[in-house]
């Protein structure tokens, strides 16, 4: 019984272990792509995405 016992505590830890591992890369991506949100702006889509400057009064700070 105690073999048995054995076997599915090794498999719940490499389940553990997989899992922790999972979440920490989705994590660290969740991290770096909130980063990108935060400090895109629209001074930067003006001037690289759109090609163009908008009036002062059409934009601002969000």
């Amino acid at each position: 019984m105690s073999g048995e016992a054995g076997c599915l505590v090794e498999e719940a830890a490499y389940l553990a272990v997989w899992l922790i591992g999972l979440f920490g890369i989705v994590g660290t991506v969740c991290v770096y792509v909130a980063k990108m949100v935060i400090q895109d702006s629209t001074s930067y889509d003006e001037q690289y995405v759109w090609k163009r400057k908008l009036p002062p009064e059409a934009g601002g700070k969000r």
